[in-house]
């Protein structure tokens, strides 16, 4: 019974407490529930989105891409998990903080500090339980709504087996930690310190050094004035400030990192397969390179055929006699064949893993990294019209014969890092593996190396695919055709491929980009709990305002200013810092495309400068319905 009734005391208080704070309590606790639910959601979306679009694992793409937007992935969600975080921790930390003067009065009536820590701490306790289990639910309710019917919770994505689970279980988990932390945290400090502080807390949070030195514009009228004077008083605005400059940069990153990362990535499929180019081939030949070069985005089985039948072959001759026609530019021969190969480490002296260095008394054997089928493309490098994107160049004119490049889907299985160590068997002979390229042909299971010495490892002298890059004249593919056709060969443009890549590369950053969408709806949510935390430190001064004869007009002006002035400051600094990293440091070589930054800059502003207008309009109206009897201490 002793037991039962120290409970009875805590959650007896809390619950009075609570409902004599009414609509404050309510701010509080649905900013936590908000914070909790989206960030749920939104993690639960996106390890949907990854088992959906097989993009850990099976995804038709190739390594390089999947790899590019896996990683975007994983960051934009690691974003969202921090913004919820440090959300969670500022909602918290201004919802104990508001208690202060009322800690401070109780413990002044003589309440024992190890009482009143625990009846306080209890209090907080049940606004942050009934919080984060209301936030979950309402994310789990929202995902299976979504996701209906096909809900996977138990589906495993990179390395974590029942993904959607375990979001659901460790971020309310993570969430309720923290907030309990911090509230634990804040509860001591306020209990600890002297009744005289804690009652003149109010005070203590203004910098009256600053308060007759408030930004004044006569254009801007009285209330923004007096905007400025409640700004310049706050000591707790650079936290503010911080805590929103910091929830819309990561935010933006998310954003604009999504738009870079698709420019990026669609970037490298056109690099590989360039427009305004004509495919030349016998028939066979051209309907496997089109099965080859659009199994990027589509899923068909391949044909056997015989690469190397006389009857595909393109002499040297032929090939040359199509360089003569007006308009075309380049001609890439290319001779294609399908192999097995595999893979090998070299021999090698084993390397200190800190400096670098080798270690001559102890050599590392020679290591098989297995066997598969690849395609194998023996190309002039000197005439290549791809501008593929590699890690290491492209084949020179001085490389050695037996050299490769080697496609992104082979990294990490055949090809293994460093590629100085790495040799590819093929046809009898060993080739050393000189970079890595990204590339959608064969999805990117493909090697290059020289043609004159896969036409020696064939005992072939001609090319079975000529790649043509012509300019926009329409009479170029009528001679071409023409001249095509006297030889047997069909002439095909590659752009109808390319734009299948594409269209299909569009296509998944199109489910990817509800990510930063719903991240952006995130962290209006979580402003708007921001600036309405904030307006109801100064509460009871608005119903003063009002009594004092101030209007609906004015006190919503006065709102309006404070709040859109606090998230016009943080923008300013944030959105260009986000821009920096998503420019910089977010991928390597990134293709940024400045309408589309801009396009996110005015969506953002737009949304944020709403959230504003939102929380200001709710204030005013709840300050409308309140009296100076209403007024809480």
């Amino acid at each position: 019974m002793e037991v039962w009734g120290a409970l009875i005391g805590p959650l007896g208080f809390a619950v009075k407490s609570l409902r004599r704070r009414g609509f404050h309590s309510y701010l509080a606790f649905l900013g936590l529930a908000l914070t909790v639910a989206t960030t749920t959601f939104l993690l639960l979306l996106g390890q949907d989105l990854s088992t959906r679009l097989g993009i850990d694992s099976s995804m038709r793409s190739t390594f390089g891409i999947s790899w590019l937007i896996f990683a975007y992935l994983v960051l934009a969600l690691g974003l969202i998990g921090i913004v919820g975080l440090l959300s969670t921790s500022y909602l918290v930390s201004s919802m104990i903080s508001q208690r202060m003067r009322d800690i401070g009065v109780i413990k002044a009536a003589g309440a024992l500090p190890r009482r009143l820590l625990s009846y306080v701490t209890f209090e907080a306790l049940l606004v942050i339980v009934s919080s984060c289990l209301v936030g979950a639910l309402s994310a789990l309710l929202v995902y299976a709504s979504w996701s209906w019917p096909s809900i996977s919770l138990f589906k495993q994505v990179g390395p974590i087996a029942n993904a959607g689970a375990t979001i659901l279980i460790v971020v309310p988990m993570i969430s309720f930690l923290l907030a309990y932390v911090v509230a634990s945290f804040r509860v001591r400090r306020i209990v600890g310190s002297s009744s005289v502080d804690a009652i003149s807390k109010q005070l203590a949070n203004l910098d009256l050094k600053s308060l007759g030195n408030p930004l004044r514009i006569r254009r801007f009228g009285s209330a923004f004035n007096l905007a400025t004077r409640n700004v310049s008083r706050d000591r707790g605005f650079n936290k503010t400030l911080l805590s929103i400059g910091v929830c819309i940069c990561l935010s933006m990153v998310v954003l604009s990192g999504a738009l870079v990362s698709a420019d990026t990535s669609a970037s490298y499929v056109v690099r590989a397969m360039p427009p305004h180019v004509l495919i030349v081939a016998n028939s066979n030949i051209y309907n496997q390179y089109v099965s080859l070069a659009t199994s990027f985005s589509r899923i068909a089985p391949l044909p056997p055929i015989d690469y190397g039948n006389e009857s595909y072959i393109i002499s040297p001759q032929n090939a040359s006699a199509f360089r003569a026609i007006p308009g075309v530019q380049t001609v890439d021969t290319r001779l294609i064949t399908m192999s097995s190969i595999t893979g090998y480490i070299k021999a090698h002296f084993a390397s200190n893993q800190d400096t670098g260095e080798n270690i001559n008394t102890q050599i590392i054997p020679e290591v098989d990294t297995g066997s598969t089928d690849a395609l194998i493309v023996g190309i002039n490098a000197t005439s290549a019209i791809g501008d593929w994107y590699t890690s290491d160049g492209f084949l020179q004119s001085v490389d050695a014969p037996y050299t490769m490049i080697a496609g992104d889907s082979l990294v990490g299985n055949i090809v293994q890092t460093p590629f100085n160590l790495s040799q590819v068997s093929a046809f009898g002979y060993r080739y050393d593996v000189k970079s890595a390229l990204v590339d959608p042909l064969n999805a990117g299971r493909v090697l290059y190396a020289p043609v004159q010495t896969l036409q020696k490892s064939l005992g072939l002298t001609g090319f079975n695919v000529l790649l043509l890059k012509v300019n926009n004249d329409p009479t170029v593919l009528s001679s071409v055709s023409q001249l095509a056709s006297s030889f047997g060969f069909t002439v095909g443009s590659q752009d109808p491929i390319l734009k299948s890549n594409l269209a299909f590369l569009n296509g998944i950053w199109s489910h990817i980009f509800l990510i930063p969408i719903l991240s952006l709806s995130l962290t209006c949510g979580i402003l708007l709990s921001y600036l309405a935390t904030n307006f109801s430190r100064r509460f009871n001064d608005y119903v003063v305002l009002k009594v004092l004869g101030a209007n609906v007009w004015y006190r919503l002006r006065l709102l309006l200013w404070e709040s859109w002035g606090v998230i016009a400051i943080s923008m300013l600094i944030a959105i260009p810092v986000a821009w920096a990293v998503s420019i910089f440091f977010l991928i390597p070589d990134p293709i940024v495309s400045i309408a589309n930054l801009e396009l996110s800059t005015i969506v953002s502003a737009s949304a944020l400068s709403g959230v504003s207008v939102a929380s200001a309009a709710i204030l005013s109206r709840r300050i409308g319905l309140t009296t100076v009897k209403d007024l809480k201490p």
